[in-house]
């Protein structure tokens, strides 16, 4: 079956829809279409399915979650007293959540009533150039959250899709390396997987990283290759927990916690090497915004 979300969905992907506010983990967020209350969005899943139920448990909680992410977004962005969230699919039977901000300055007749109340045929429809600067708050809003969000181009709508699957580490000590990395991706979330045949494996969020033996010699990162090897932090105490942990068990590092403002404001960085002088960094990017370019 084809529905206007299964069309809508096909259309993002190739950045042809300019609703599109970030993509997120579970699917799209997109401002709706009208605008019946200022900042009105959706959540689209990709893949499209039939209804929540038809969605395996972990894709569901994706999903519920992102719903409440976007809902955040949409509170901060517009000033709204509350947001109202609508899953029907009884007209378009797929899957797709209705973001609603509500505010005090709503008519009488409507402020207590549900959104259906309004004449939606009536209401304002999306234009890039009324309401796109709202569009890019509610993204900026989204990237500061933290987690899971591809980057999108505020003025176009167009969306950054690109991102890192897996890197590949080469080391002089497979045992020494597998059990450092084992030791400190678990610290920051990341998950050992089943071994290849290459070596080791530890799986964060839509990323991979695995350990291989090199044929000789100590990391240098000042060779053509990896200068060093970033990892994003929730928050800035995040940061701090884990300079704790990386002190209390004795591991290299080469800058404590700090605020670096010449990245960005609010940048926030710790800096370790690994047992082959690696240069790892855990860093809080809080202005990671929906309008910068980069994968």
């Amino acid at each position: 079956m084809t529905t206007a979300i299964h069309r809508r969905v096909a259309a993002l992907r190739t950045g042809a829809d300019p609703t599109i506010i970030a993509r997120l983990g579970s699917g799209w967020a997109v401002m709706g279409d009208p605008q019946v209350l200022r900042g009105y969005s959706l959540l689209l899943p990709d893949p499209v399915v039939p209804h929540l139920n038809a969605m395996p448990t972990a894709h569901r909680e994706a999903f519920l979650a992102d719903m409440a992410r976007l809902g955040d977004a949409v509170l901060a962005a517009t000033g709204a007293v509350r947001i109202n969230y609508a899953l029907f699919g009884n007209l378009e039977p797929a899957l797709h959540a209705h973001v609603l901000p509500r505010f005090a300055d709503e008519p009488a007749g409507h402020v207590t009533a549900h959104p259906w109340s309004y004449d939606w045929a009536q209401a304002a429809r999306f234009d890039p150039g009324a309401h796109g600067a709202l569009r890019g708050r509610i993204g900026e809003c989204l990237a500061a959250q933290g987690g899971d969000i591809s980057r999108t181009t505020r003025d176009t709508g167009a969306t950054r899709t690109g991102r890192v699957d897996h890197v590949d580490l080469t080391v002089s000590d497979l045992v020494r390396s597998t059990r450092f990395y084992a030791e400190v991706l678990d610290l920051i979330g990341f998950a050992r997987e089943p071994d290849c045949a290459e070596g080791p494996l530890f799986r964060g969020q839509r990323f991979e990283l695995g350990l291989q033996q090199a044929r000789a010699g100590r990391h240098d990162r000042f060779s053509p290759g990896l200068h060093h090897l970033a990892f994003a932090a929730p928050d800035r105490s995040a940061v701090d927990r884990l300079h704790v942990e990386l002190v209390a068990r004795e591991l290299e590092v080469l800058d404590a916690p700090a605020d670096y403002p010449d990245y960005e404001p609010g940048y926030y960085a710790v800096f370790f090497a690994d047992p082959d002088g690696v240069k790892l960094e855990y860093a809080h990017r809080p202005a990671w915004d929906a309008q910068a370019g980069g994968p």
